[in-house]
C-alpha cells in the first residue's frame, strides 16, 4: 500500500500563538478558530478576536501561486469560497498582508472586520469554534 501525496500546500503553522481568553492590556481578547480547506485544496485557518468594541476575522492560508493577488481580488476569493459573506448594503473592511507562519512558509493573512458595537458587516461566515479554556490552542 502507497502513501496519500503530502499535500499541495501547506497548512498555516499558528502553534507560536499565545490565546488571550481575557482580555489584554490593549484590550485584544481571542474567541474563536475554524479550520479546512478551500477549493484548490489550500488548508485554511480562520481566527476571530476583538479589540475596542471591533470584532475581527483573520483567514491564513498560504499564497503559493496566489502572492500576486491585491487585496480586493483576496476579498473575492474569500467570499467566493463561502468563508465570509459580506453585507451587501454595507461597505466592507478587509485588507490583506503578506505573513510568514512559524515554520516559515509564505502565508497570506486577510483581516476582515465582522462589525462594530453598532453595526455588522458581514451576514455569514465561516463557524467558529471557542478556543479551550485549559489550553493556549485550538
Amino acid at each position: 500500500m502507497t502513501s496519500p501525496p503530502p499535500p499541495k500546500y501547506p497548512k498555516p503553522d499558528r502553534s507560536d500563538q499565545v490565546r488571550k481568553l481575557t482580555k489584554d492590556e490593549h484590550g485584544v481578547i481571542d474567541i474563536g478558530w475554524c479550520d479546512g480547506v478551500i477549493s484548490d485544496g489550500r488548508p485554511f485557518v480562520a481566527e476571530m478576536w476583538a479589540q475596542d468594541g471591533i470584532s475581527m476575522l483573520t483567514i491564513f492560508f498560504s499564497s503559493e501561486g496566489i502572492d500576486h493577488l491585491t487585496s480586493d481580488q483576496l476579498k473575492d476569493l474569500v467570499a467566493k469560497e463561502g468563508l465570509v459573506t459580506f453585507r451587501a448594503e454595507n461597505e466592507s473592511y478587509c485588507e490583506a498582508a503578506e505573513h510568514e507562519d512559524r515554520v516559515g512558509n509564505a502565508m497570506w493573512s486577510i483581516n476582515i472586520v465582522v462589525g462594530s458595537e453598532d453595526e455588522t458587516f458581514l451576514t455569514g461566515s465561516v463557524p467558529i469554534f471557542a478556543y479551550s479554556q485549559s489550553s493556549s490552542g485550538y
